[in-house]
């Protein structure tokens, strides 16, 4: 990341080394490699680049928009993200508090990481191959990466970022500590989206294989997982988010995982509607979502802020694995999106225009902003929502054809 590397180059400044020592060069050099040009904004610096997460979530959206799974782009990239699976049994800081036993196959953020594989890309990765391709649920890839997070579950039943039982939040008060950032609790946001990569794979294992030791190590996981996010829910509905902004965005990935074990769970299904109520309260007049930074110091700006395309679409994402497609939470979202898809590319394609941040590093201290959310996840929602209402219409059609057709018959005695 940039920013260790400009801490990096500091200290050794400060030890006496000089511009011109190789050392000091090298970290220059990499600074530089992460900063940006272009005329509206002149140069600027990014704090990581994150091409596993965005291939992810692109692959998602454009499967879920109909483009065709087998096409040698999609091939391709699908094939490069698997390549970044993290299998090496030397490395990796999540073995400090891990078992020992464990085996490695997570994914990371950035190119090459392989001492940070984390959990959200991990489950991120997971959803793009089975997306994807739903017999890849039982390839050796997702095996080996959804045992490395069942194996990184924490006591509470949660999951964090990168680590497990790091979690002696004690250590943030260290006075050097100005960030709150020593360590890395279970969030719900992340959570959430493992239980949301959990839930299809348990799903997809009704028509393809799953070994049954994966399958039953995963659904004792989400299991727990439940129960964690029972404890973690704010009494006005949401749940806190870590890693994107803010309430909008751990709701979201939450209810989109809470939604496979929502049929016959009571507990969940009152949990569900809880949240989706305050996500409905929460929308703008014109249709969409958004909420400001500041609510990270002051809850009682939770969901509230000027609408924009990724935090509108993370919301109907969760509307709509759990709410009818023709309701007028989602009708307005939905229009609210197409109405504001004016950034018209050089490709001829088009977009959506965000210059706010919505995503989170540490609260309070950095955020970011990720250039791809503004056309995947709206990509996302259109698609999801085009399915969705396809499948109700189908299913009123038959309903009526069938009432139609009982009128109708002889042997009701007309």
């Amino acid at each position: 990341m940039a920013t260790f590397a400009h801490a990096s180059v500091q200290a050794l400044l400060l030890e006496g080394y000089t511009l011109q020592d190789d050392c000091v060069r090298r970290g220059i050099d990499s600074i530089e490699r992460f900063t940006l040009h272009d005329e509206e904004w002149g140069k600027r610096l990014q704090l990581c680049v994150s091409p596993v997460w965005d291939t992810a979530f692109m692959l998602r959206g454009l499967c879920g928009a109909g483009v065709n799974r087998n096409d040698e782009r999609m091939r391709k990239a699908i094939n490069w993200v698997k390549s970044r699976q993290v299998l090496d049994n030397r490395v990796g800081d999540w073995r400090v508090y891990g078992s020992s036993s464990l085996d490695p196959g997570g994914f990371c953020f950035e190119y090459n990481n392989s001492w940070y594989p984390d959990m959200d890309d991990t489950a991120a990765v997971i959803l793009a191959i089975i997306t994807q391709d739903p017999s890849g649920v039982g390839s050796s890839t997702v095996a080996k990466a959804a045992s490395w997070v069942c194996g990184l579950q924490n006591r509470d039943g949660g999951w964090a970022a990168f680590e497990v039982q790091n979690d002696n939040l004690w250590l943030n008060k260290i006075p050097f500590s100005d960030m709150d950032g020593f360590c890395d609790p279970s969030s719900a946001d992340v959570t959430g989206r493992v239980l949301e990569a959990f839930g299809l794979m348990i799903e997809l294992s009704e028509n393809e294989y799953l070994e049954p030791e994966i399958r039953d190590k995963i659904s004792f996981a989400c299991t727990r997982a439940i129960g964690y996010l029972a404890s973690e829910q704010e009494q006005f509905g949401a749940w806190w988010g870590k890693w994107g902004t803010n309430y909008l965005y751990g709701t979201s990935n939450v209810i989109c995982g809470l939604s496979y074990f929502s049929e016959e769970n009571d507990q969940v299904q009152d949990m569900i509607f809880s949240a989706t109520s305050w996500l409905n309260q929460m929308q703008n007049p014109d249709g969409g979502w958004g909420e400001s930074l500041l609510s990270y110091q002051d809850s009682s700006r939770a969901g509230k802020g000027p609408s924009t395309p990724s935090q509108t679409s993370w919301v109907l994402l969760g509307l709509l694995a759990n709410c009818n497609a023709q309701s007028t939470e989602i009708m307005n979202g939905i229009e609210y999106l197409v109405n504001t898809q004016t950034d018209v590319l050089e490709s001829g394609g088009a977009s959506w225009p965000e210059w706010r941040f919505t995503g989170t590093a540490i609260p309070n201290h950095i955020y970011l902003g990720f250039d791809m959310y503004r056309h995947y996840f709206p990509l996302m929602v259109l698609g999801k929502y085009l399915r969705a209402a396809a499948v109700e219409r189908d299913t009123t059609t038959k309903e009526h054809e069938s009432r139609d057709g009982s009128r109708g018959s002889p042997a009701n005695g007309q």
